[in-house]
């Protein structure tokens, strides 16, 4: 055995150092940014938000809109208790994000959302102002 293969290669340093444990940080966590995944697109009439929000209930998440902002919030906590033949663990662990959407003037009293296995969606209808406005133009570059 070298010495060089007593310590991990540079690019796999964050690779090895949660196996020095065990794999249960992977349930408090939404991979490299903390953050879920979220997709927004633009239907028109309306906006169609997709976030993945894995390991959370529906009473964990609140969803509002104020000031033209589109607010998604959640929070929860987990404990993990292992107990072997010699010791004991007791983890626990918070995990929380928010993240705004800005969607301009809606009719807040017409968005609604549905929480599926671990998939908030919401539809955010666009007012009649916002679907009258011209899109805009392209300006042609020299």
């Amino acid at each position: 055995m070298t010495v060089g293969s007593l310590f991990p290669k540079k690019d796999d340093i964050f690779d090895f150092m949660p196996r020095l444990f065990d794999r249960d940080h992977e349930l408090f966590s939404f991979g490299k940014h903390d953050s879920p995944k979220v997709d927004v697109k633009d239907k028109k009439d309306h906006y169609e938000i997709d976030a993945e929000l894995p390991g959370f209930n529906k009473e964990d998440v609140v969803v509002e809109y104020k000031d033209h902002y589109l607010t998604i919030e959640a929070t929860r906590e987990q404990e993990v208790n292992v107990e072997e033949e010699n010791f004991v663990r007791r983890e626990r662990s918070t995990g929380s994000f928010k993240r705004q959407f800005f969607v301009g003037d809606v009719d807040e009293s017409k968005i609604t959302g549905t929480f599926n296995n671990g998939v908030l969606t919401l539809t955010v209808p666009k007012t009649k102002e916002d679907l009258a406005e011209d899109t805009g133009y392209r300006i042609e570059l020299d």
